[in-house]
């Protein structure tokens, strides 16, 4: 500090004491420190992230790949992973992204098993059809 600033202080009788404000901040910051993501998670009531986006990974593995065979346990860590960077970006919970999450369940359950059976989702124009039958007749014969 300056000399004139000491003076100041002096005349005002507002001399801080730093000590005694150090000892406040430390008080304050303890108090309002942010808490950590797991204990936010530890505090959160409900199914882990992980148990909410399992069915998702689930119904991704069945119909995108369903050759591949994914066990139940890879499928596990992958909703485990997958938990755990979502954990990361919204330690609050799914509250924040629960409405998409919900949309992609529902969007996985309806048409999953219609893609996973290959049923087209749409039906062919009658010109291509009557195309289509010309060509399996000619290779018939």
């Amino acid at each position: 500090m300056t000399d004139k600033a000491e003076d100041q202080e002096k005349n005002t009788g507002t001399a801080i004491n730093m000590e005694e404000l150090d000892a406040v901040e430390q008080e304050a910051g303890a108090e309002e420190a942010p808490q950590s993501a797991g204990e936010l998670l530890e505090e959160r009531e409900g199914p882990t992230t992980a148990e909410v986006i399992a069915p998702l990974i689930g119904f991704g593995c069945d119909i995108g790949c369903p050759n591949w065979k994914v066990q139940k346990e890879e499928k596990k860590a992958l909703a485990e992973g997958y938990a755990d960077l979502i954990d990361k970006y919204y330690p609050e919970g799914l509250g924040a992204i629960g409405v998409e999450l919900n949309a992609l369940l529902m969007t996985a359950a309806i048409f999953g098993p219609r893609v996973a059976q290959g049923v087209p989702a749409r039906a062919k124009p009658k010109a291509e059809e009557a195309t289509d039958e010309k060509e399996t007749a000619t290779h018939e014969d």
